[in-house]
């Protein structure tokens, strides 16, 4: 008895792996080109042949993440069109990149949707926490003004939620040397990520470090106490109230 053949055929024909060809190649270019876009925006450029690396530190650091809310839908929704999905992601990325910057962030990744940012990591800076909250406030302004540009254009609107935390992270190389980068580790990191993750729309969430870092300058309402997923114990949570000062 033959033996069944179990291999996977990649094409029936000469035009249909050609075409798959194709569109493996336009694939690779559209990545090639969001790489080389996001490289840009790295702030430290690394050479892992260099001589010396940046030292490992521990520095007094807010961490901001920013994330789209419904995302999954508004993709489901572009499925069809995956250029358009990436225009409008992009240009979400523009306004909140933006804003970052302009309060003295650095842009660490982008996150499918969402977005890590830093303030004071790579260099000491004693208010990083109120720069951090300026870009939180920012981040929420800038991607209304978009969608007062655009929602009309796209049949729908882009809704963020940004969480802060404040406290000490480890800035240094992590990775083989075939495979290095730049890194920032720590619990604040985790803390805002998990947060952003909970944030509603237009939401500004911080954490108890981060809040009382600025309760001189804003209003919040303390959310209660709640578990951090992936984190022992539970931590006071805060809502940022617009339109407040302290």
């Amino acid at each position: 008895m033959a033996k069944p053949d179990n291999r996977v055929s990649y094409g029936d024909s000469g035009g249909t792996s050609h075409a798959q060809t194709l569109l493996f190649a336009r694939d690779v270019a559209r990545m090639n080109a969001l790489r080389r876009a996001y490289e840009r925006l790295v702030p430290v450029p690394l050479d892992v042949f260099a001589p010396s690396l940046p030292e490992t530190r521990v520095r007094e650091s807010t961490i901001l993440f920013s994330d789209i809310r419904g995302f999954t839908a508004i993709a489901e929704r572009l499925e069809s069109d995956p250029d358009q999905l990436l225009t409008v992601l992009n240009e979400h990325f523009r306004v909140v990149v933006r804003a970052v910057v302009r309060c003295g962030g650095t842009v660490e990744k982008f996150l499918g949707d969402g977005l890590f940012a830093t303030f004071g990591a790579w260099a000491d800076a004693p208010d990083h926490s109120s720069r951090a909250l300026a870009a939180a406030i920012g981040v929420i302004g800038a991607n209304e003004g978009l969608n007062r540009r655009r929602a009309n254009e796209w049949g729908f609107r882009l809704e963020v939620g940004v969480a802060l935390c404040s406290g000490r992270v480890v800035v240094g190389t992590m990775g083989p040397p075939e495979r290095c980068e730049l890194g920032i580790i720590g619990d604040p990191v985790n803390v805002a990520a998990r947060l952003a993750q909970v944030a509603g729309a237009s939401e500004v969430l911080l954490s108890e470090s981060a809040y009382h870092a600025v309760s001189d300058q804003v209003s919040a309402d303390l959310l209660g106490t709640r578990p951090i997923r992936g984190r022992v114990g539970a931590l006071s949570l805060y809502r940022l109230r617009f339109g407040s000062t302290g």
